[in-house]
């Protein structure tokens, strides 16, 4: 698989499938969680994506923060939510989980940490490594379904 959208792709395209997943309920925990983290703390994150990461890398990773804060748009509006916390929640965990390994673990705790609440597999790593059996197995231990 390429990496076109970070040193994880894989990971950003299971975060992406089950953002597209979510119900109203979910979102609203989402947006509350994401309200409690410090502006200044997800900079510190997000600068720590920036050193660890190449300039090529840091354009995938910002691609996959693009694309899911997209689909985490649409979702909002299919459940009549219009918060852009939710949205920013997104692009911060889409952009951790695409950071992949490069990024300490954290930061990506502290980005993926509001998804997280509805969606917990995403606080763990999944390397672009682990086969498509293996990521099965990975996202349905932290709870997560791929039906």
């Amino acid at each position: 698989m390429t990496d076109v959208f970070g040193p994880n792709t894989r990971g950003v395209l299971h975060l992406i499938s089950h953002l597209n997943r979510l119900d109203g309920a979910q979102i609203d925990t989402v947006v509350a969680r994401w309200r409690q983290q410090s502006g200044q703390v997800r900079a510190r994150a997000w600068n720590a994506i920036g050193a660890a990461t190449t300039s090529t890398e840091r354009r995938a990773v910002l691609d996959a923060a693009v694309q899911a804060r997209r689909d985490a748009m649409d979702v909002a509006r299919r459940h009549d939510r219009s918060d852009w916390a939710f949205w920013a929640a997104a692009w911060d965990a889409a952009a951790a989980v695409a950071a992949g390994d490069r990024l300490d673990e954290r930061h990506h705790r502290l980005l993926v940490e509001p998804i997280s609440a509805a969606l917990p597999w995403v606080t763990g790593r999944l390397s672009e490594e682990v086969g498509s059996s293996g990521l099965q197995a990975a996202i349905a231990e932290y709870g997560g379904r791929d039906d």
